[in-house]
Parts: structure tokens; sequence; C-alpha cells
């Protein structure tokens, strides 16, 4: 019994050594990443982390860091889905979170400087890295997309404004549905750019005969989701939109672009993304 006892041991003791060697071989992999990155040498850090976040799916710290270095190369998508990936297994990541938030202020300003034909002065954010090995995740894998609009410390989005731009999108959709010209051509403003490049004063006069001539207009949207830009100046309003007018009709993907302007907001441009 005894000798069955100290076999036992042994072999718990080995395992604990087995174990700890394990995880500083781990840390000392990591390290050699974030060395990677602080040395700039964003391509080797990415397919060392690439080959990290493969043979150990659930770590994710490699795919954090991984997103990390994808960001500084400009492959911004890439970087996105990686971190959703985090945040679908395990919403309690505050690291990734903020990187997210990060990376949609980010495209809100890359957006309107594109709408706007204005110099891009917005430099991409440097995402925060995980320097220690993080609780593995039971979920690892799944890809859901995290919600765009919420709170980080440097981009808090006002709950106000959020309703606002609801409240006057479905406004805007109902005008438009209406006919009402005077309503629908209240949410533009001024600075509006026409995605067909018509002149402003073109655009105003083809969208008054249109309002006023089509028959039977149906205009609905779901799957609505909002972007925030720096200091909530901006914001995207993303959803698809079902129309129909007599015998026509489409599915597409469109984007508002609205500016605060005063307390309220106005559309400065749109555009449709996606035909479906």
């Amino acid at each position: 019994m005894m000798k069955n006892l100290r076999d036992t041991v042994c072999c718990f003791l080995l395992v604990v050594c087995f174990s700890v060697e394990a995880e500083n071989s781990d840390q000392q992999s990591l390290s050699k990443g974030l060395a990677l990155i602080e040395q700039q040498k964003f391509n080797e850090a990415e397919e060392y982390f690439l080959n990290l976040s493969q043979a150990f799916p659930q770590q994710v710290s490699y795919l954090n860091n991984l997103a990390v270095v994808q960001m500084a190369q400009g492959k911004t998508e890439l970087a996105l889905e990686n971190l959703n990936t985090i945040m679908a297994a395990d919403k309690f990541y505050s690291v990734t979170q903020k990187n997210i938030n990060d990376i949609y202020a980010f495209m809100a300003s890359q957006a309107y400087a594109k709408a706007l034909d204005k110099k891009d002065q917005e430099t991409r954010p440097q995402l925060l890295t995980i320097s220690e090995l993080m609780p593995v995740v039971e979920n690892a894998g799944l890809v859901e997309e995290a919600m765009p609009v919420t709170e980080s410390d440097s981009n808090v989005i006002d709950i106000n404004d959020e309703t606002l731009l609801k409240d006057k999108t479905q406004n805007w959709a109902t005008a438009w549905m209406n006919g009402d010209v005077q309503q629908y051509l209240a949410h533009y403003s001024e600075q509006f750019k026409p995605a067909d490049g018509l002149a402003y004063k073109e655009w105003l006069s083809q969208r008054r005969y249109r309002l006023r001539h089509s028959k039977q207009v149906e205009v609905s949207y779901n799957q609505l989701k909002i972007y925030f830009g720096s200091e909530n100046k901006t914001a995207i309003v993303e959803f698809i939109q079902h129309y129909s007018a007599g015998n026509y009709q489409d599915t597409v993907k469109k984007q508002l672009y609205w500016q605060r302007s005063d307390n309220d907001w106005l559309i400065v441009q749109e555009q449709v993304t996606e035909k479906i």
C-alpha cells in the first residue's frame, strides 16, 4: 500500500513539474512575440502569433497580439475578425474590447475622410497587447460580431446620441415612404455630397421630383448598427434596406454618414455598399 501511495505521489509531482515547465515555455513564447512587436518586425510577429494561435486556439493572448500586428500593418478587417473571435468566446476581456472600440472609431474616421474628400489625418490606432498568458476560453474559434456601440476609456458613447440617431433614421425612412419632401430633406446637411457625383442642387431637384411622383413606396430596414467616430462628432448608421415602389423592389446594405451639428445630427453622405 505504501508503495502504491509513493508511486501516486511521484506521478503527481511529475505532472506538476511538466505543467510548470509548459507554462514557463508558453510564457517565453509570448515574450518572444512581444519582442518582435517592440522591434516593429510586424511581418515576423504576424507569422509567429499566427502559428501560435493555430497551435493553441484557446489561448486568447496569442490571438489578441496577432490582431495587434495585423492592425499595425493596415489589415483592419483581419484584426477585427480575430478580436471578435475572442469576444464571442468570452465577453469580459477589457483589453480586447478596447481594441475593438478603437478599430471602430478608426473605421468611422476613415469613412468620413473619404466621404468629405478630406486628407486623412487619423493614424492607425496602436492596439493594446497582452503580455501575460490568459485563462483559456471554451468557445474559441466561433466568430460572432461584437456590438459596435459600446463604451471604452477613450470613446464613451452618449446613450442620447444613440437613441437620437435611431429615431432620426426611422423618421428619415418614414418621410421617404410618405413622400414628405420637407421632412425628408430636413435630415440632410447643406454639405451633403451625393454618391453619384451630382452637384448638391441637382440632387435636391432630383429627390424632390422622385419623392413627389413615386407611388406605393415602402421603405423598411433591419440589422441596424451605429459606429461612432472620434469624440462622437461623426457616426455611421448601417442597415439592410428593403425598398419597393410599384413593381420595382430591391434589398441593399446602406450606410448613412451623420455629422453632429450643434445638438442635432445631419446626413453628409449616403451610399449603398452591397446589393443583396
